[in-house]
C-alpha cells in the first residue's frame, strides 16, 4: 500500500491506465460535462441533498440528477434557471465573439468592472452614509486593481525595468508623509470631502 502512486485527477488516472484513443474520448467526455460538474459542485457547496434542492425548486429529485449528469449541450437556460433558484444563484450570460482576443476580452470586463462601479456611484447619490460607503469601496477596488495590476507587469519586464518602475522616493520633508492611509483618509483626499 506505502507503493501505490497517487494521481492528480481522474484524466491521470484513466490515462496511465486507458489507451490514447480511450483516454482522449474520456477527456473530452469530461469537458463535455464542465456546466454540470459545476453546478453539482455548487450544490454541494451549499450543503444540499438532491431532494432538498428538488423541494427548494419545485423540480423532481430525478431531474436534478439529470441536471447534473447531463452533457453541457443538452442543458437549456430553463434547467440551469431551476437549478440555480434554488441555491439562491443568478444566471449571467456573457456573448463573445468567436476567436475574441485576449486583449479585448480584459478590454470588455474592463468596461463592465467599470460600468458597475458607476452604478454604485449613482444608486448611493443623496444618501451620505451610501455616498462615503461607495468611495470607500471605489478606492479599495482601486487599490486591488492597482496591485493587481502591478503583479501581472512584474511577470512581463524586465527585472531592470521592474526596480525603475517600483521605485519610490521618499518625500524630503517628513511633514509630507500621510500618518493615516486608510481608504477614509485617501477618499477624502481624492475627492476634496469638507471635514
Amino acid at each position: 500500500m506505502a507503493n501505490e502512486k497517487t494521481y492528480n485527477s481522474v484524466s491521470e488516472l484513466y490515462a496511465k491506465h486507458a489507451s490514447a484513443e480511450e483516454c482522449e474520448s474520456f477527456v473530452k467526455y469530461l469537458d463535455s460535462r464542465k456546466l454540470a460538474k459545476t453546478l453539482f459542485a455548487l450544490r454541494n457547496k451549499a450543503g444540499l441533498t438532491q431532494n432538498e434542492l428538488a423541494e427548494k425548486t419545485g423540480i423532481t429529485q430525478s431531474k436534478v440528477s439529470k441536471i447534473e449528469h447531463a452533457q453541457d449541450v443538452t442543458l437549456t437556460i430553463g434547467d440551469i434557471l431551476q437549478f440555480c433558484d434554488g441555491l439562491n444563484l443568478q444566471l449571467h450570460l456573457g456573448l463573445m465573439p468567436e476567436g475574441m482576443t485576449l486583449v479585448n476580452k480584459v478590454k470588455f470586463h474592463w468596461n463592465e468592472l467599470q460600468k458597475h462601479l458607476e452604478t454604485i456611484q449613482e444608486i448611493s447619490k443623496g444618501d451620505t452614509v451610501m455616498e462615503k460607503a461607495a468611495r470607500d469601496f471605489t478606492f479599495e477596488a482601486a487599490h486591488n486593481i492597482t496591485n493587481g495590476l502591478f503583479d501581472c507587469l512584474e511577470n512581463v519586464m524586465p527585472k531592470q525595468k521592474q526596480e525603475e518602475l517600483f521605485t519610490v522616493s521618499a518625500p524630503s520633508d517628513s511633514k509630507e508623509r500621510p500618518e493615516d492611509c486608510s481608504p477614509e483618509t485617501h477618499s477624502k483626499q481624492l475627492f476634496h470631502q469638507e471635514k
